[in-house]
């Protein structure tokens, strides 16, 4: 019984762990959803990407819905040197951001 306590203990911090750095996979319907502007699937699978591997390297990842959209561009910038992102790679992680945010809704 004290095994099956302690498992489920694991388990739901597993749970609430990956619900705070829950990082949509990116669906078709995402590309659609940018706001006027049609971005590709392979842009947004990079900027997914991009956010999960060098944006944890030096922290945990906020949920994308902590901050205002309009927020994210300046955000990103702010880290792109430490995170050594071009300008392609932070438009693709706002795009990413985006279109999450649009799709959730």
């Amino acid at each position: 019984m004290k095994k099956l306590s302690i498992l489920l203990v694991l388990l739901a911090c597993l749970m609430a762990c990956e619900s705070v750095n829950y990082v949509p996979l990116v669906a078709p319907q995402m590309a659609a959803a940018t706001k006027g502007r049609r971005i590709d699937v392979a842009t947004l699978r990079e900027g997914r990407r991009l956010l999960v591997h060098r944006c944890i390297d030096c922290h945990t990842l906020p949920p994308l819905w902590h901050y205002a959209v309009e927020d994210w561009p300046d955000i990103i910038n702010s880290m792109a040197h430490r995170a050594s992102l071009k300008p392609a790679e932070r438009d693709a992680i706002v795009a990413y951001i985006v279109a999450v945010r649009s799709t959730a809704r």
